[in-house]
């Protein structure tokens, strides 16, 4: 966990050490499955991709997730920046998404907790991963948490 403290402090708020980490991530976890980053410092990964609102094109990120209520919670930090990470913008556009998980790739339908729900999960995110409450009070703003709602596969 110190590590991935490390790594957040060096990446909170470099946003082109972010973007270069994120590219790396993708291809990485792409190209083993997961098996390679499929877990960062102890914290389990997964790859979301969206549509873009603008271009239609296929967008991914790598997020750390945590598992809550057969849901996967991830959240719009984007290291402390003031200004959400695009992939927020576009699942406000368009829910429906793809989560890649190690071994395991489903669709999902993804939508901002409300303040009811985020009251709840907040706790238990920063308990997971300290760092959000920095990176909240970085950004000014408050970072919403996404639920990622995986669809039934037949």
């Amino acid at each position: 966990m110190l590590l991935l403290k490390q790594l957040g402090d060096l990446f909170s708020q470099n946003y082109f050490l972010i973007r270069l980490f994120n590219s790396i991530h993708v291809q990485l976890f792409r190209i083993t499955n997961g098996w390679l980053l499929g877990s960062l410092a102890g914290l389990p990964s997964l790859l979301l991709t969206t549509k873009g609102r603008r271009t239609g094109k296929l967008r991914t990120s790598a997020l750390i997730y945590l598992e809550w209520e057969n849901k996967y919670l991830i959240v719009a930090s984007y290291g402390g920046n003031p200004k959400p990470p695009a992939w927020l913008l576009n699942i406000k556009k368009n829910g429906n998404v793809t989560v890649h998980i190690p071994g395991m790739k489903l669709d999902a339908t993804a939508k901002v907790a409300g303040p009811n729900i985020r009251d709840v999960v907040w706790p238990k995110l920063l308990e997971f991963y300290p760092s959000f409450g920095t990176y909240e009070e970085l950004s000014g703003r408050t970072i919403p948490v996404v639920i990622l709602d995986p669809l039934i596969q037949n």
